[in-house]
């Protein structure tokens, strides 16, 4: 079987689940979750940890406005 075929699928199962994640958390806190890919690792994120990001200079400050957020994100909650 390809490799590349392989690692699309691994990729695919990995956000198929943070965004399931992402929606149990929005169910539960009603608040905005954000899932993201840094440094090569897919993770749900909600706004106030994205700001730490963004202090800390690991994440561009132009994401501090939502609407470049949510261009920049992979999903996000309703």
């Amino acid at each position: 079987m390809n490799t590349t075929l392989i690692k699309r699928l691994y990729n695919y199962f990995r956000i198929k689940s943070a965004i399931k994640y992402a929606d149990k958390l929005h169910e539960q806190t009603m608040s905005r979750y954000y899932v993201i890919k840094i440094f090569g690792k897919i993770k749900v994120y909600d706004r106030n940890q994205i700001n730490l990001l963004i202090d800390s200079g690991i994440l561009r400050k132009t994401l501090k406005e939502s609407y470049n957020l949510t261009k920049f994100a992979l999903y996000y909650t309703k």
